[in-house]
């Protein structure tokens, strides 16, 4: 039998760069010989993709006789993903645990936050195992990561160890992305560590702030419910927000942080120098009168205040508002519903998004109009459907005016996208569900400090 003709290890590295991102086939070469192995390794790790979060719609899981339940996506729960995910999260961690060498040769890392093995229907599995409790030190080696996208779908509210990330993350990304409930001490340390010059596309897809006690742990959705600030108040396009004197309280944690759309990293990030900036996506979840909506507000002050921070080198900018598959109701959902459901649609959930709406169209297109951005070609708005068809739950009110008159003014869009569909079934993180007893809330309600 003649001899097999060795390749060259240029030509073999050559060879395996080309296949960086095909898993199956640096797979297959390192089955070959150790030489490949040892050769293919460190291209297999270029590109890791642990995570359950970008599959998309799951049809499998959607039951169309609920309309909450319409369309089910990959990036709302841990529940929706495959069952091998945790076993080979966990594979990976040990190799990196095993062979700290290896960590700087992960460029791209793709991973969903999920920690527990459950099973298909949400059940608890093995819950967390030792090589589980290594994954910050795991993620803190990782310092060669340029493109970072990261989701937390965890529904686990008594586990200390999740929230206790080292200070410093993936230093060296270009390009983020973050999504679902995090905490805020994850965002930071990752926000915190990288270069903001060299930030090219920063992507916050319906990213939520778990919220928290002034001791640290997670919030109760119980009493988020109960002190929450009012569920319409009188002036949704007031400034009043999450301003700083609140913001300085709540990290010093003398009041809580209530959950609910997480505007932290754009704060923390238009303060600094961004000269490479110049994708922004920013998505959120459909309004809930269960959240507190200073943290709506805010988020529209922060997205306004961040596009005008970027304005010399933005390119794209990318807003999406989600809108529950209630807000549009056919006549076939009015007759399901109950006379107070649809009351309180009409003269409460409505008018709140048509004013909510309004205000972020308000600050966002004031700041597109009013500055000069020498590199912006694309500006896309999608949710805003209410604009159309909605009005304002304030009895006397020329907002519709002058909102329409910001869009017009606008050379960056028509208004066509006032009419584009963006139902979405997701829902607003509002705190886990820890069982409290009625005294122990109001105990603790009594104690927080709360503006």
């Amino acid at each position: 039998m003649p001899k097999t003709l060795a390749l060259p290890a240029d030509v073999l590295l050559l060879v395996f760069n080309a296949l960086v991102g095909d898993t199956t086939s640096l797979v297959s070469a390192g089955c070959v010989s150790r030489l490949w192995r040892t050769l293919s390794l460190p291209f297999l790790l270029k590109d890791v993709d642990l995570s359950s979060h970008n599959r998309g719609r799951l049809p499998e899981y959607e039951d169309p006789t609920f309309a909450s339940s319409r369309v089910v996506m990959s990036d709302y729960s841990d529940r929706y993903r495959p069952r091998n995910l945790v076993p080979r999260q966990r594979a990976f961690l040990r190799l990196m645990i095993d062979r700290p060498e290896l960590a700087i040769h992960v460029k791209t890392f793709t991973w969903t936050l999920v920690w527990y093995d459950t099973d298909e229907f949400g059940c608890d599995g093995d819950a967390m195992t030792d090589i589980d409790f290594r994954t910050w030190e795991v993620f803190g080696r990782l310092c060669s990561v340029t493109h970072l996208d990261l989701a937390s779908l965890h529904q686990i509210g008594h586990e200390p160890y999740i929230r206790q990330n080292p200070d410093t993350l993936f230093p060296d990304v270009t390009h983020l992305r973050l999504v679902g409930w995090m905490s805020r001490g994850l965002v930071r340390a990752i926000v915190n560590s990288l270069d903001a010059s060299k930030l090219v596309s920063a992507k916050f897809d319906y990213l939520q702030d778990e919220g928290a006690l002034p001791n640290g742990e997670p919030i109760p959705q119980d009493l988020v419910w109960k002190t929450r600030e009012s569920r319409y108040p009188d002036d949704l396009y007031s400034h009043r927000g999450i301003g700083d004197e609140l913001w300085h309280r709540q990290e010093y944690g003398e009041v809580p942080i209530f959950p609910g759309p997480m505007w932290l990293p754009l704060r923390l990030m238009r303060s600094r120098r961004m000269s490479s900036m110049a994708h922004l996506q920013v998505s959120l979840s459909p309004f809930s009168d269960q959240a507190d909506l200073r943290n709506d507000k805010t988020t529209f002050l922060e997205t306004a205040a961040f596009v005008r921070s970027a304005k010399n080198t933005l390119k794209s900018i990318s807003i999406t508002l989600g809108e529950a598959t209630y807000l549009f109701p056919t006549e076939e959902d009015l007759r399901s519903m109950c006379g107070t459901s649809r009351v309180n649609l009409r003269s409460v959930y409505q008018p709140m998004c048509f004013d909510l709406t309004s205000s972020f169209l308000r600050r966002l297109l004031a700041v597109l109009n009013e500055e000069s951005f020498p590199y912006l070609t694309r500006v896309d708005l999608k949710g805003f459907r209410i604009i159309q068809t909605g009005a304002s739950g304030r009895p006397v009110d020329r907002s519709t005016d002058l909102t329409w008159q910001y869009i017009r003014d606008c050379p960056f869009v028509d208004e066509d996208f006032t009419k584009t569909d963006n139902t979405d079934c997701r829902q607003a993180f509002s705190g886990y569900d820890i069982y409290l007893s009625l005294e122990e809330l109001d105990k603790l309600e009594q104690s927080l400090d709360l503006l």
